[in-house]
């Protein structure tokens, strides 16, 4: 006979304690390793969704996207992302206080700018000639702003929640869910061509 519902879901239960398990155990022996690793599959999945539900390249699928998108996630966003959640906690404290999580969520969407910039720009240096320099321009002046608010709209509640109710050590693995969505967005919106916004603008057809 197979197993009973009730069975099923004990199985499951004790598969996903078992993975947390050794995913804190990993952190614990090498936080920014494990970090970048998670960040790396995260950055992976949500480059696949972005192509596959956004963008519905089905078949056209960019591999190569992919694999910059995850290593980009991995070698770049990870290890400034666990920087920033050991730099909010050192400054102000342990606290998960409201009050003082508003301020750490103040003092990660103050770097929010430059580490979005610095990710459009290595990814369009990745792509060589296929992406010059001032498309790269043409980006930070004109997709920029709205990238960047477009992130604090998701990741202003998800950091408040994460810093009053989740410790420190679990932040990252718990952010990862809302980052494959995010890295969707992000992707997308990191790999569009822009060279028709800019003409808009310049024909002063979409305002500044």
């Amino acid at each position: 006979m197979g197993e009973s519902r009730e069975e099923e879901e004990v199985r499951e239960k004790t598969g996903m304690r078992a993975l947390v398990k050794w995913y804190l155990s990993k952190l614990s022996k090498n936080q920014v390793v494990t970090n970048m690793m998670t960040m790396g599959t995260v950055f992976l999945m949500g480059d696949f969704v972005s192509q596959q539900l956004i963008e519905k390249r089905r078949k056209d699928h960019e591999v190569e996207r992919t694999v910059r998108s995850a290593a980009l996630g991995g070698l770049y966003i990870a290890p400034l992302v666990t920087l920033i959640y050991n730099t909010v906690d050192k400054v102000f404290g342990p606290s998960q206080s409201p009050i003082n999580a508003i301020k750490k969520v103040g003092l990660v969407s103050f770097g929010s700018p430059l580490t979005t910039a610095g990710y459009i720009t290595l990814n369009n240096f990745l792509q060589g000639e296929s992406k010059p320099f001032s498309q790269t321009l043409h980006q930070l002046r004109y997709d920029l702003p709205t990238i960047v608010m477009t992130g604090y709209l998701i990741w202003w509640p998800t950091h408040f929640f994460l810093l009053t109710m989740i410790p420190l050590r679990h932040r990252v693995l718990v952010s990862n869910f809302v980052g494959v969505l995010w890295t969707g967005y992000l992707t997308y919106a990191a790999n569009r061509d822009t060279r028709e916004t800019a003409k808009l603008h310049s024909t002063g057809e979409v305002e500044n």
